[in-house]
């Protein structure tokens, strides 16, 4: 897709992977879920790697992979990897990569979604921020929640499922305090999805709402427009997407979450 400098780091063009579910119809608009690759990653093993191929043939919706940017080591990111946008304009690559797809293939446009692993459960979270009438919920899982320089101030409340390993070291489930890192803070799951429950104008929780195992959940509820927080704590999980919720595969409860909610 070409693209401005600004847009792809000096390059001149930016890239994305589509699955279009086996039942394809193009008389009938169809969802989309975006799934962000972590850094390092690409879109070619995210799309190999996360089920979300096949569970976009069995559910009916389009999986899209969008590719990040090299960093200065030569790995793929987002330029939510830390709190700084590294002068790339993701927001207006992902609106350009939505308003091809539009055009590409039947969307329905009030149910887009997005989510991602590690700095791309950061880019989850940025979606939320920067492109609410677009995006209409997220599932970050292990994500890299650094505060964005222009604020997130979504214009609409957003429906959020985030899931987290209590031991996770790359990115840890109490962040990192401004003592720690200075420069790199990270503030904890939980504060995060405060904040979050709090721009969506939730007023009940956080309540236990689901135990199994080494999995716990925790939510937000009687939000604005429905947009209820809901958080997984993977007991002893590490930094990796685990292969269960409860007894279903973590991303068809994604796609559990994702169905109840649209724009």
């Amino acid at each position: 897709m070409p693209a401005q400098p600004a847009v792809a780091r000096g390059q001149n063009y930016r890239t994305y992977l589509v699955h279009v579910p086996a039942l394809y119809d193009p008389k009938k608009s169809f969802p989309v879920v975006i799934v962000f690759h972590g850094h390092g990653g690409s879109a070619e093993s995210t799309e190999q790697g996360t089920g979300f191929s096949q569970l976009a043939d069995k559910e009916h919706f389009i999986a899209v992979y969008p590719q990040g940017l090299r960093d200065d080591n030569q790995l793929f990111m987002w330029a939510s990897i830390g709190p700084f946008d590294y002068n790339i304009d993701e927001t207006a690559f992902m609106n350009t990569m939505l308003d091809k797809i539009t055009k590409d293939f039947c969307v329905d446009t009030q149910r887009v979604y997005a989510t991602g692993f590690s700095n791309g459960g950061g880019m989850s979270g940025f979606v939320a921020c920067q492109l609410s009438t677009r995006i209409a919920a997220v599932a970050p899982i292990a994500g890299n929640y650094y505060p964005l320089q222009a604020g997130c101030y979504p214009k609409r409340p957003v429906p959020l499922l985030e899931i987290h390993g209590s031991n996770d070291s790359t990115v840890p489930y109490n962040g990192i305090s401004a003592t720690v890192n200075p420069q790199w803070p990270l503030p904890p799951v939980l504060d995060w999805l405060h904040d979050w429950a709090q721009r969506n104008g939730c007023t009940k929780g956080p309540e236990n709402f689901f135990h199994d195992g080494e999995t716990s959940g925790l939510r937000w509820t009687n939000c604005r427009q429905d947009a209820t927080i809901m958080h997984y704590r993977i007991e002893g999980g590490e930094h990796s997407i685990p292969a269960m919720i409860g007894n279903q595969p973590t991303q068809q409860v994604i796609w559990n979450f994702f169905k109840l909610h649209s724009l």
